[in-house]
Order: C-alpha cells, then sequence, then structure tokens
C-alpha cells in the first residue's frame, strides 16, 4: 500500500509540472481614453522643435509615436492614436485639448472633444 501511495504522490507530481494551468486574460477593454494634458504638451513641444528647425520630420514623427506609445495602455486606442495622427494635431490647434478616444460595444473607435 505504502508503494501505492508514493506512486500516486509521484504521478501527482508528474501531472501538476506537465499540465500547466491555463490563465486566461479577462481583461476588461475600456470604453475610452482620455489624452492627458502632459501627452499633448510633449507632442507640442515635439512639433515645435520640428518648427524650429531643430529637428527634423523623421525625428519629430519617431518622437510623437514614443510619446503616443508611452501614453496608452490599450493597443487599439494606441494604433488609432498613430492612424489619426493628423487629426489630433487639428484639434490642438484650434485649442481644443479636451480629446479622448471612444470604443462603442462593437468596437468602433471614435474621437469625442470638448
Amino acid at each position: 500500500m505504502q508503494h501505492i501511495a508514493v506512486l500516486l504522490h509521484q504521478a501527482t507530481f508528474i501531472i501538476f509540472f506537465r499540465f500547466e494551468p491555463v490563465q486566461l486574460k479577462t481583461k476588461l477593454k475600456p470604453y475610452f481614453h482620455q489624452i492627458s494634458l502632459n501627452c499633448i504638451e510633449k507632442l507640442v513641444e515635439c512639433i515645435e522643435r520640428f518648427n524650429k528647425g531643430k529637428i527634423d520630420a523623421d525625428t519629430s514623427l519617431k518622437i510623437s509615436k514614443q510619446i503616443l506609445v508611452d501614453e496608452f495602455d490599450d493597443e487599439e486606442f494606441l494604433n488609432f492614436a498613430i492612424e489619426h495622427y493628423s487629426e489630433i494635431f487639428s484639434y490642438i490647434n484650434t485649442g481644443r485639448v479636451n480629446i479622448r478616444i471612444h470604443r462603442d460595444i462593437t468596437g468602433k473607435l471614435w474621437f469625442g472633444v470638448g
């Protein structure tokens, strides 16, 4: 009997290490993201440096992209912001800095600006 208990213990040990538990990522996706004033200020500073000739266009785009990467945790919001970069600046240019990216229940994204 004792031999069977040892074998069962060993079998349990082997099964435990061969079949790792599956952890589902049940991360809820946010419905909107408010672009922070800090992010907007950094983007404006980057564009000002470009406009003054301190950096070239490629460098400006790389810096701006990194600023956006640092801002967003959600990959869909990030990609939407990068794809619609000029739209973000059109809002900033007109003084509208209360910029949000919204997601509806179907996954469609759009800007909300105040």
